[in-house]
């Protein structure tokens, strides 16, 4: 017996998630008073009526909240989607709060595997409703998978959580709140990225991800269903995240925004389908407000005079000591919640680079640890982040993760250029009179370093670290590039070593860049990780260390048992640590979390993770402002 029912009672972490099926008899239910005036007009039907049988109840971080107002924020229009898409997270299942926890009950209240871990089922809330009052039902997920995802003229190829041995899942609606995902082998990615990170309303912004899609909306909008439309143009406007008539199943619909706006309104579904402990539906919040801006530093002010309730995106963290004097004038406190990022810039030398000479140097391990240990990164945390971030050596995972092994964060990471030096010695890259050091052929050795600038923090640093390189004896330069011509190159195995960040450090193995060769966004080998991608068929064959790690996750992949996931995610953990292929500075460089002193149900302490769509894991529909004060 691999799994049975998962979802029916779970009790974690602050959340309480309740599926008995005599939830509505067993509470009584209230409402936003704009609601209630709807239902009392004859305009919307009674709150009863409005949620399914068993709504998922939220046990709020501080306390049952209070309706009404509208929360204020900022973002920089549509290209910066997440600053709206992170605080409506609603997927098919949850990310806990806590993460070392297993994922949670979303859409469906319950789930199970067969007993061969090839097929899933999912029971979803009996009663769903859009935002627009029409059923949400398994035809809502059929219509996402056979009539776009596995449409190429809207995607390419499915994705890879949904291909399992080269072959695409299929589905079996057994009724509306039923459905079986049946795989030619055992699914380890299913719940984690299929479901939760992944299992969202499609498309989710430019992210083109998704789980379901309001089949009764956009059918005719589609080709297959409008014989009238030849192209599906009109069908991905109307899909669209930003589409103010596009029903959802999220705590609110963006109502107002089009060309020519200067902000971005969102508000409240009268269907959303959660409750807290008292039977109050939620959101308590009547609308979120964000008002557009060009500039980040007019943001910025913006933020810093008292303008904003929530938000930690787009603030500068070069702002914070303003933000810290402001705080007692406006109203508002700073919370330091850390990114879950181990090293805020990375350095990757290119172990799969076309240039021999270059490859045998970057493969060698002790050129690795040369380079890493060559770095001050005291200096840098000074110098770049106020010297509030934490020095790092190598990428791992954090301690919030349920992979991580204390000290791996460690390796390589003292300053000891004298140390850098001997190991450079020892494997033959010699000094010459001008004090740079050559290849084992008597050829120069120089490295170009190809990165963008994000911001003046970031070019600091990567200014420190050429210095750092160049003095014992590596010959570095930086060429820096817009993102357009410098993310081709890198995943195209052109670049000789490049810069980016680390991320996905509670759960590596949703996205794997960073643990092992999974594909051209990997650094450390891009070549090997287009050649694990495609099977082989393109790229260049990795050594047999990688290949060993490619072996790893592909066993993690294929078992759908937990404990034997951890396991072997905390050895390709380990073996990515020990092997230094990805170099840190400084991580865990905390975000500039504005909130009013009013706004409430906000935890002081959080790890943000793009991955876990934060916050939206701490439930933003049960956030609320205190009258009182």
């Amino acid at each position: 017996m691999i799994r049975k029912m998962y979802g029916l009672s779970i009790i974690c972490a602050g959340l309480l998630f309740l599926g008995t099926a005599n939830t509505h008899a067993a509470m009584q239910y209230k409402e936003a008073p704009q609601l209630a005036d709807q239902v009392k007009a004859g305009t919307l039907p009674p709150v009863e009526q409005r949620l399914p049988e068993e709504p998922l109840v939220i046990q709020p971080i501080e306390s049952v909240g209070q309706y009404g107002g509208t929360w204020h924020g900022a973002f920089t229009g549509i290209k910066d989607f997440h600053a709206y898409g992170r605080y409506v997270y609603d997927p098919m299942l949850r990310w806990p709060r806590d993460f070392k926890d297993p994922v949670q009950p979303g859409l469906a209240k319950a789930w199970e595997w067969s007993d061969d871990g090839k097929t899933l089922t999912l029971h979803l809330r009996k009663g769903l409703k859009w935002s627009d009052g029409q059923p949400f039902t398994t035809a809502d997920i059929t219509f996402w998978w056979n009539d776009i995802e596995l449409n190429t003229n809207i995607t390419p190829a499915p994705h890879a959580e949904w291909v399992i041995d080269g072959k695409p899942m299929e589905l079996e609606v057994v009724d509306d709140s039923t459905i079986k995902l049946k795989f030619a082998a055992p699914n380890g990615l299913a719940e984690k990225v299929g479901l939760a990170f992944h299992g969202n309303q499609w498309p989710l912004g430019f992210e083109r991800f998704g789980f379901f899609a309001p089949r009764h909306y956009l059918e005719q909008f589609h080709p297959t269903y409008n014989k009238e439309l030849t192209d599906y143009k009109l069908f991905e406007e109307k899909a669209f995240d930003y589409n103010t008539e596009r029903p959802v199943m999220t705590a609110w619909q963006i109502k107002e925004w089009g060309p020519g706006a200067t902000r971005l309104v969102a508000k409240r579904n009268p269907y959303y389908w959660k409750v807290d402990p008292e039977g109050n539906q939620l959101p308590y919040i009547d609308e979120i407000e964000l008002k557009l801006f060009e500039d980040s530093e007019a943001l910025n002010l913006y933020a810093i005079n008292g303008n904003i309730d929530f938000q930690f995106r787009r603030m500068s963290l070069s702002n914070y000591p303003v933000f810290k004097e402001n705080e007692e004038k406006y109203g508002y406190h700073i919370l330091p919640w850390p990114d879950a990022v181990p090293s805020k810039i990375a350095y990757y030398f290119n172990q799969s680079i076309a240039d021999e000479s270059l490859r045998k140097i970057f493969q060698e391990k002790k050129f690795r640890q040369a380079m890493s240990v060559a770095i001050n990164r005291a200096e840098i945390n000074e110098v770049s982040y106020l010297g509030l971030g934490a020095l790092r050596g190598v990428y791992t995972v954090l301690p919030v993760s349920p992979y991580y092994e204390d000290g791996l964060e460690n390796l390589y990471a003292e300053y000891n250029p004298e140390l850098a030096n001997k190991l450079l010695d020892e494997i033959g890259l010699k000094k010459g009179a001008d004090g740079f050091r050559t290849k084992p052929d008597g050829s120069p050795l120089e490295i170009t370093l190809e990165g963008m600038d994000w911001d003046k923090a970031s070019t600091d640093e990567v200014q420190l670290v050429v210095s750092y390189w160049n003095a014992v004896g590596v010959k570095t330069i930086f060429k820096s590039m817009s993102r357009d011509i410098y993310w081709p190159r890198a995943c195209a195995n052109e670049s000789q070593a490049m810069i980016w960040t680390e991320s996905r450090a509670i759960d590596p193995m949703v996205d794997p860049i960073w643990v092992f060769p999974f594909d051209e966004r990997s650094w450390t080998a891009p070549a090997y990780g287009t050649w694990y991608k495609t099977g082989g068929a393109k790229g260049i064959e990795p050594t047999d260390e990688f290949k060993q790690a490619m072996k790893w996750y592909d066993e993690y992949k294929m078992t759908v048992d937990s404990q034997k996931q951890i396991e072997i995610a905390k050895k390709l953990v380990k073996w990515e640590a020990e092997q230094c292929n990805v170099i840190g500075t400084v991580g865990l460089v905390p975000n500039v979390v504005v909130v009013k002193n009013n706004f409430k149900n906000v935890p002081a302490e959080f790890t943000t993770d793009w991955i876990y769509m934060a916050p939206g894991t701490l439930d933003p529909s049960h956030w609320y402002f205190d009258q009182k004060k």
